[in-house]
């Protein structure tokens, strides 16, 4: 049976105070209506600006005619006014909650009291019971709050607010909830890297994966799994539903942005929206790569344009590029993918509250071509090995560790082309690089966004795909991601994308995923190298559209609204200014030639 797709509330809450967020959301929320939850800006980051126009555009995404602000500081909160529309906004406090029930009988109820852990299992419960919620210091149960749908949410205790945003998501759907105890920081990534090392001469694959899986479970703890019902993992890192194999699943991530995923997910299942109607496929040629054809093939005939970047084509500038900037609504990749090579940098400076520091930092890069011959395109990936002696990955060590402004001042000092490493040496691999192998060099993929501004679907369909880029490109928007654990042969490749756009086309994602596994490698089987992340209720789908003609519309826009943001900026920021006539010149390129393939006349006989 498919899972309704909830609408939205006609609120939307950015909090950054969980407890606040859960006792509006015991008021507003609605049964079949997903009321969205969004953490606030966080203002400390380099991309600050980017932090609030992400959640102007979540809010606006959700249809939402009012937001409400609770719980934040007053540089967010202002932040976010100067943003939205006038009579938009209204600030609430824990005293408003009570005047904002949708339904007097949950006023009239007494309050359900709840303890200050497990807050999730406590407003789920509320919203069942029709009860308004609040906190004392009592201890929480820790039973889980059974499923009414056959949908379970299983989340991991990491962000009191993903645990509100987990019980906002799980009433949408009429779900259960199931919250289990934090994974210790150092097991969880060597749960992770284990994954690396599956395949490695003389391991024990089978042996391994069991293994995994099997702490996995333990971790998760005793659970009633739905009969025929299906699985929502909300959780740090790990990829959980490999342990369920039972059950399809899906993934979302507790930090950063629970809020803005769900939202990204529901959206695009609303009534009348469009469908995934424009499709590219990526092919370096660096694998055999049997499914981009067999994708050439399915797609059209699902009434999908399709375009192709294959052998010299499928270059790093030319993928790089359209990743940000060609409005996709799926993407397909099939090349290899893994940790790249790369340095340990050494930096020692003065930070600004006068403390000498020594910075380690793993480096990895990707290359690709510009206009100019002289010029290439660095992107680089930053991975934090210590500080001041101390490994910048043991959470045990680390928590004695002053940072202060050292992180912030090396970010600023690094943008100086005189600030340099005092010492630098090569390493084999940059733990979470994550590169993708193009025609010409490794790709790095660190988007600005994806799709122009779009929210696609990703289908990385190369090994050992899904670790990092998850969280990656689930982070810049995209509404859900598809991704491996470990190496996959050709052949497993070309069968489970063939099934999930052939046979299983138009299931919910995860359910499709989960029956193309099934059919690959056996039902129930331990050998499940896929992973999906995003929303459950999301399905590849196609529409009635002139693809064409919405195309064109897009990159004209995108010509007009880049040239102008180019024009805008003043020549004291010669660099800022380079990246936007950068980003105008692919749409300068992109129009033309999209508009002369599709749009242009053939002259008539004679002429």
């Amino acid at each position: 049976m498919r899972m309704k797709c909830p609408n939205f509330s006609n609120e939307a809450i950015v909090s950054d105070d969980p407890e606040l967020a859960a006792a509006i959301s015991s008021a507003l929320a609605r049964r079949d209506t997903y009321l969205p939850v969004i953490d606030g800006p966080r203002l400390t980051r380099p991309d600050h600006a980017s932090e609030v126009i992400r959640r102007i555009a979540t809010i606006s995404n959700a249809g939402a005619k009012s937001t409400l602000l609770a719980g934040l500081s007053v540089a967010a909160r202002e932040s976010l006014i100067a943003k939205l529309p006038d009579n938009h906004v209204k600030v609430i406090g824990l005293d408003d909650v009570a005047a904002l029930s949708v339904d007097p009988k949950r006023v009239e109820r007494d309050r359900l009291v709840w303890g200050r852990d497990r807050i999730g299992l406590g407003l789920l419960t509320a919203l069942y019971t029709g009860q308004l919620i609040e906190f004392t210091d009592k201890v929480s149960p820790r039973d889980a709050v059974s499923s009414k749908s056959g949908h379970l949410v299983i989340c991991e205790a990491h962000e009191p607010l993903s645990e509100v945003v987990a019980a906002n998501y799980a009433y949408a759907l009429n779900a259960g909830l199931h919250i289990f105890d934090e994974t210790d920081e150092v097991e969880s990534k060597a749960l992770l890297e284990a994954f690396y090392s599956i395949d490695a001469p003389g391991v024990n694959a089978a042996a391994e994966r069991a293994r995994i899986s099997t702490r996995m479970r333990e971790l998760v703890g005793p659970v009633d799994l739905p009969a025929n019902g299906s699985l929502t993992f909300i959780v740090r890192r790990l990829p959980i539903s490999i342990a369920f194999p039972e059950l399809p699943g899906t993934h979302l991530f507790t930090y950063p942005d629970l809020g803005l995923a769900i939202v990204n997910g529901f959206a695009a299942e609303q009534p009348g929206t469009r469908g995934t109607n424009i499709a590219v496929l990526v092919n370096p040629q660096k694998v055999a790569a049997p499914e981009i054809e067999a994708a050439a093939k399915l797609l059209p005939e699902r009434k999908i344009f399709v375009r192709g970047y294959e052998g010299g084509g499928a270059n790093v500038r030319a993928v790089s590029e359209m990743v940000d900037l060609f409005p996709y609504d799926l993407l397909l990749f099939a090349t290899h993918c893994g940790d790249a090579s790369g340095y340990r940098w050494t930096y020692e400076y003065r930070d600004s509250e006068g403390i000498d520091r020594t910075l380690v930092v793993d480096v990895a890069i990707g290359v690709g071509h510009t206009d100019d011959e002289d010029l290439l395109r660095v992107m680089q990936y930053n991975r934090f090995h210590s500080l001041d002696g101390i490994d910048w990955n043991d959470p045990v060590a680390k928590a004695d560790l002053y940072v202060g402004s050292a992180i912030r001042d090396w970010s600023e000092r690094v943008r100086d082309e005189d600030f340099n490493p005092v010492h630098t040496e090569p390493l084999d691999r940059v733990l979470g690089s994550a590169v993708l192998a193009m025609a010409d060099n490794n790709y790095l993929p660190m988007p600005r966004a994806l799709a122009c501004e779009g929210s696609p679907i990703i289908f990385n369909n190369a090994c050992v795909s899904w670790h990092e880029l998850a969280g990656r490109f689930m982070f810049t928007g995209a509404r859900a991601y598809i991704g491996t654990l470990y190496s996959v042969s050709d052949i497993e490749a070309e069968a489970v994308a063939v099934a999930m756009l052939g046979k299983h086309f138009g299931k919910a994602l995860p359910h499709a995923l989960w029956s193309a596994q099934n059919g690959v490698y056996g039902k129930g089987s331990d050998r499940r190298p896929y992973v999906v992340s995003g929303v459950y209720v999301q399905r590849l789908r196609s529409t009635r559209e002139d693809v064409p003609r919405r195309i064109i519309s897009k990159l004209w826009n995108g010509l007009r609204y880049w040239r102008k943001r180019a024009a805008e900026v003043g020549q004291d920021k010669p660099d800022h200014k380079k990246d936007l006539d950068e980003i105008a010149k692919y749409y300068a390129r992109e129009f033309p030639s999209f508009r002369d393939r599709w749009f242009t006349r053939p002259a008539k006989p004679g002429n």
